[in-house]
């Protein structure tokens, strides 16, 4: 593994702070702040212009979409959120020949019952669910996707679409997912999917809830413990307003009440370009969130670890409302991903 970079730089977002003229470190982990004290008395490296940490879309699924174009993108960071483990290699390779830099996390197929959704989907390949027939074969996949990577487990609570995992089984991917550290992430959907979710302790809702109006009080306290990824604009595709209403009501009264959200899309689902989705943004705008809470939302560094990929923006941007200008500006002016160790030569 490279040491890490450390550079001067004049901007950058570092853990939801704007810092000027900082000194940072650069690696494999992330970038961090270095302090004063810690700081080399001599820094060869500056860095000109804006960092911050990678644009994320939490919601892909790479079979779907065109990840392996290779057109510009603000994407530094994505998470697929279900295919067949056989071809994810495959996959990531082609997505990050395509694009310098890009950071893909995965968390495997589908965990479901035995004839759950999608395993009837036409756009499900041949393994992207585990159809499971009791809690062993829950632990089991559980721990094969743990080994093979993953950075989170997936399991559909689709009551409207076949069977779900009953409680032992549930239980049982939830204490093995976080026995290995992972987080639990559920499609609910269907009424009650995401009450039972919760009392569960699935800790991220793949999609905001949008089959039925959640009470204030389940939204509270699924606040308290859960990120909820946005996928409002998939409605719209789907030309389901009311869909799209209780989603944005929900979403809304969950971010008011301090709930954790991240951008996500549901990439392959009627979108396919790989990029920032403008119509998500405006419909998370819509929702309630923006300026810092939007940012926050896009960057999604309460959800995944950080990693090698940083975003960089030209002097511009130097708080949460030059980036989102930034961001949703002329295509050509937009930030773009790159890996730390395109620093490593900047010579001050």
């Amino acid at each position: 593994m490279r040491p890490p970079i450390v550079a001067r730089v004049d901007r950058a977002r570092i853990a939801g702070r704007w810092v000027a003229d900082a000194v940072v470190e650069l690696g494999e982990a992330g970038m961090r702040l270095v302090p004063g004290d810690e700081a080399p008395p001599r820094i060869r490296s500056r860095i000109h212009g804006t960092l911050l940490p990678p644009i994320t879309d939490a919601h892909v699924h790479l079979g779907l979409a065109d990840a392996a174009l290779a057109a510009p993108t603000t994407l530094g960071r994505v998470l697929d959120l279900g295919w067949a483990p056989a071809a994810l290699p495959a996959l990531v390779e082609a997505a990050t020949a395509a694009h310098r830099g890009l950071d893909v996390r995965f968390a495997g197929p589908f965990h479901a019952a035995i004839g759950g959704y999608p395993s009837d989907r036409a756009w499900a390949p041949p393994g992207a669910v585990a159809e499971l027939a009791g809690a062993s074969d829950a632990v089991r996949s559980v721990r094969a996707q743990a080994r093979a990577g993953a950075s989170v487990i997936k399991v559909s609570l689709n009551a409207e679409a076949g069977p779900v995992p009953d409680a032992a089984m549930l239980a049982a991917i939830v204490d093995e997912a976080h026995a290995h550290g992972l987080l639990l992430v559920a499609h609910a959907q269907g009424p009650g999917a995401a009450e039972r979710a919760l009392a569960a302790g699935v800790d991220v809702l793949a999609h905001a809830p949008w089959t039925e109006r959640l009470s204030d009080e389940l939204i509270g306290e699924a606040a308290a413990s859960q990120t909820w990824i946005s996928t409002l604009a998939m409605h719209e595709r789907d030309g389901d307003p009311a869909a799209l209403e209780r989603a944005t009501d929900n979403l809304a009264r969950f971010a008011a009440a301090g709930g954790a959200v991240a951008y996500g899309t549901d990439l392959g689902n009627g979108l396919t370009r790989f990029d920032l989705d403008d119509s998500e943004v405006a419909a998370l705008r819509r929702a309630g969130l923006d300026g810092t809470a939007l940012v926050d939302a896009l960057l999604a560094e309460h959800l995944l670890p950080p990693g090698p990929t940083v975003t960089s923006c030209t002097a511009a941007v130097h708080d949460d409302e030059s980036l989102l200008a930034a961001l949703l500006g002329p295509p050509r002016h937009r930030p773009r991903p790159l890996p730390h160790t395109t620093f490593d030569l900047e010579d001050a």
